[in-house]
Formats: C-alpha cells, sequence, structure tokens
C-alpha cells in the first residue's frame, strides 16, 4: 500500500508541479481539462491534461519519474535507472498515442469539429535526465522537458494558422469530456485483500503513535497514550469511514465505528456536525460527502 501511494503521490507532485508551467500560456485563449477518464470500446483511458485551444490541442501525459530515463523504440519500453537499480516502464510515448486514438473517437462520436490534437509526454521531474535511442526519432519530438511546454505550444500555434474552434465550441468540448469522466474508485478492500474487521476502529490520536486510541471523556476525547484533549478528533474518523467503508452512515454504526458506550454519544455527535440525511429518527441514514469536501 505504501509503494503504491508513493506510485500515486509522484504523479500528483508531478501534475502539480507542471502548473508552474501553464502560467506561461496565453490562458485567455486556452481551456484545461485535467485527470479524466473516459470508457471506450471496452477499455478506460485517462487524460492527465489537455489543452483545448482554438487552433489545436495538447494531450500531456505527465511523468515525475527521476533519474536516468531511457526510450527504447525496439521493446517499446522506458528503463528508469536510479541509485544503481533499473526499472522498466511501459513507454509513455505509447500510453498517450492510444490516448491520442481513442479521444479522436470520442470527438467524431460527437459530431465536433476535426482539430489537430499533439500528443506530449512532459517529465516534470527536475532531477531527471533524458535519453533515448538514435532510431527513436518521435521521443526527439513528443518528449519534453516542463520548462519546455512554452515553446512546445508556441511552435503548434506558429504551425496551425486557422482558428477552427469558437471559444463557444470549446467550452462545450470541455464540458462533454467532464460529463464522461468516470473516475478510478477501487474496491480498496478486494483490491489489497483486506478484511473488514482488520481495521482499527475507534478515533485515533493525531498528536502521537497513529494506532492511539482516544476514549470520549464529557464533551472531548482524550489520548490513551499521551493524553492530549481534542473536541473534534471524530471528525478525521469519519472521514477515513467515508473513504474506507462508506459515505452512509447510520447511528448504532457509527457507535461501533467510533467505540462509544451509548447511542446518544453517536447522535449527538453526528448531529452537531450537521450533516444532510435521510430517513426517520429511528432509521436514519446520515452523509458524509461534505466532510470530505471541508
Amino acid at each position: 500500500m505504501e509503494e503504491q501511494l508513493a506510485k500515486w503521490n509522484s504523479g500528483f507532485f508531478g501534475e502539480r508541479s507542471l502548473k508552474y508551467f501553464y502560467r506561461y500560456l496565453p490562458k485567455k485563449d486556452i481551456i484545461f481539462v485535467y485527470n479524466v477518464r473516459i470508457f471506450h470500446i471496452g477499455y478506460h483511458f485517462q487524460i492527465d491534461t489537455l489543452i483545448i485551444t482554438s487552433k489545436f490541442f495538447m494531450i500531456l501525459e505527465i511523468k515525475n519519474y527521476a533519474g536516468h530515463l531511457y526510450f527504447d523504440d525496439k521493446f517499446g519500453q522506458l528503463v528508469r535507472t536510479l541509485n544503481g537499480k533499473k526499472d522498466i516502464f511501459e513507454d509513455p510515448i505509447l500510453q498517450v498515442k492510444r490516448q491520442l486514438f481513442h479521444l479522436t473517437h470520442i470527438l467524431n462520436k460527437y459530431k465536433l469539429p476535426i482539430i489537430p490534437i499533439e500528443p506530449l509526454v512532459v517529465i516534470s521531474n527536475p532531477k531527471s535526465f533524458v535519453e533515448s535511442s538514435p532510431t527513436y526519432k518521435e521521443a526527439l519530438k513528443i518528449v519534453i522537458k516542463s520548462p519546455k511546454l512554452q515553446n512546445k505550444y508556441e511552435e503548434f500555434n506558429n504551425n496551425y494558422k486557422e482558428n477552427i474552434l469558437t471559444f463557444k465550441e470549446m467550452k462545450k468540448i470541455s464540458k462533454i469530456l467532464y460529463k464522461l469522466d468516470e473516475p478510478y474508485n477501487p474496491d480498496i478492500y478486494k483490491h489489497f485483500g483486506i478484511q473488514h474487521n482488520e481495521l482499527i476502529r475507534g478515533v485515533l490520536c493525531s498528536k502521537c503513535d497513529s494506532t492511539n486510541i482516544m476514549n470520549r471523556v464529557a464533551t472531548s476525547w482524550k489520548c490513551t497514550s499521551c493524553f492530549s484533549i481534542s473536541k473534534t478528533a471524530q471528525i478525521q474518523a469519519l472521514k477515513d469511514y467515508a473513504l474506507l467503508i462508506s459515505t452512509q452512515i447510520s447511528n448504532q454504526e457509527c457507535k461501533n465505528f467510533l467505540n462509544l458506550s451509548t447511542r446518544d454519544q453517536s447522535h449527538y455527535l453526528l448531529n452537531s456536525l450537521k450533516l444532510t440525511y435521510t430517513g426517520t429518527t429511528r432509521s436514519r441514514t446520515y452523509h458524509l460527502d461534505s466532510l470530505l469536501n471541508s
């Protein structure tokens, strides 16, 4: 789980760092579409960033790999060497070309104007060294480091003279893509082979070791280890419940998950958060979605 989290964090910080370079693009003439995942011909394809202009589109496949990166066209792979260790990844050039294929078909399906689409692989880690096999001509055209994004935009803008889309059509395309977006939300229990009874229940202390449980004392929570006190520790616990189990919770489920002694305590805590709910008093279900957005 920690390995997968590290990979996700690497991608997240890579995309976030690229936003520094977006500010050098003419924003009034551009619409950005971020992280859309769309189902097409039995397969989900995902685009990190799509830059929509009136003349052309740019698909950005963003990689935050550190180390020495070698693009190998003979075997369709990316070889990363870091601290003396070699790792093999699928060639991101092939990835972004697949995204181009799927996006073109989606645009055709909705009878949108035909517009040039330029795929790019953007290496966002400033400490990476990029190299390709001598025969891999596409790598020289498609792979760039983050600081070259503005240059590539200006190159495409000079190459394509005709305005194909109005700004209204650009907005329409972005709305269609976001409407088709199906975010990846796997069953993490199946994904990692975890049983529900393996979860640590109760309110965890944020001041010391995260496995230390806090007890409900009067109107507060008190850690059994460091004895710190909190009035709002239940909020993080309910966020964990929403992320790990369900965004809906009953009074009894709250009592069990927070290790409370009475249903009155859970009823008070849930109502104090002013959550939306459905059902009557006895069969009420509270919705935790608002906690995830706060």
